[in-house]
């Protein structure tokens, strides 16, 4: 049986940056330095931010300072087994994606890992393209989740416009746009905020005109659409 040096703490739901990494970023978990190292230098010909962790306790110290997209970890390593770093991950980041590494005919720790909550094993060894899409998928799905749970929960806030020709009316922002909110200066002058880079649309006007709202330009103001 492994010996590890942590005590376990109960799950937490993982404050994530307000601006993910450009680049999905995947921690590689071995023992085995060589291995590590292939598998990382492997990854980063596919265009993925890879960090190294030799053991068990090294990969939890990233994982509570840094955020990553894939934690990708050996099933067999000393001290700290890959099953205990899969347990422990989860409970610094509840909804991160876990693959485990497993050798080749070693279902049985590959099952295992499921059960703990792993999302998916591979046996080693592995090509780079199943790797890959793996990884990829995972990463991916990871991003979809945080923005749809973000999106929820700005869902449920309101912003007050003030101190403007729309003073005490309520606005509901919905999803994404109150990250690209607008505010009401006390003269009236209006901040666009950053254009959407798909539309080319300021923030400002795609929030506003989606509540029947316009801007009145020439008079860097705002006024109400009449009903």
């Amino acid at each position: 049986m492994s010996v590890s040096t942590f005590e376990s703490q109960p799950a937490t739901m993982r404050t994530y940056p307000e601006t993910l990494p450009a680049k999905l970023r995947v921690l590689v978990v071995d023992d085995n330095d060589s291995v590590a190292t292939a598998i990382a230098a492997l990854l980063a010909t596919r265009g993925y931010d890879t960090v190294k962790a030799s053991s068990g306790d090294v990969a939890l110290a990233h994982l509570r300072d840094e955020y990553f997209d894939v934690l990708l970890c050996d099933v067999k390593m000393p001290r700290m087994s890959g099953l205990e770093v899969l347990s422990e991950s989860l409970r610094i980041d509840v909804d991160l994606p876990v693959l485990m590494l497993t050798g080749m005919g070693d279902a049985n720790n590959g099952r295992e890992a499921l059960k703990r909550g792993a999302m998916d094993y591979l046996s080693k060894p592995i090509e780079l393209d199943e790797l890959d899409q793996a990884v990829g998928s995972a990463a991916r799905d990871r991003r979809t989740r945080i923005d749809e749970q973000r999106s929820a929960e700005l869902s449920t806030k309101e912003l007050e416009l003030v101190d403007g020709p729309l003073n005490g009316r309520k606005v509901h922002l919905h999803g994404r746009s109150l990250r690209l909110w607008v505010a009401l200066q006390p003269d009236g002058e209006h901040v666009w905020g950053a254009s959407d880079p798909a539309t080319g649309v300021p923030a400002g006007a795609r929030l506003l005109g989606s509540y029947g709202l316009a801007p009145d330009e020439s008079a860097l103001n705002w006024t109400a659409k009449p009903d």
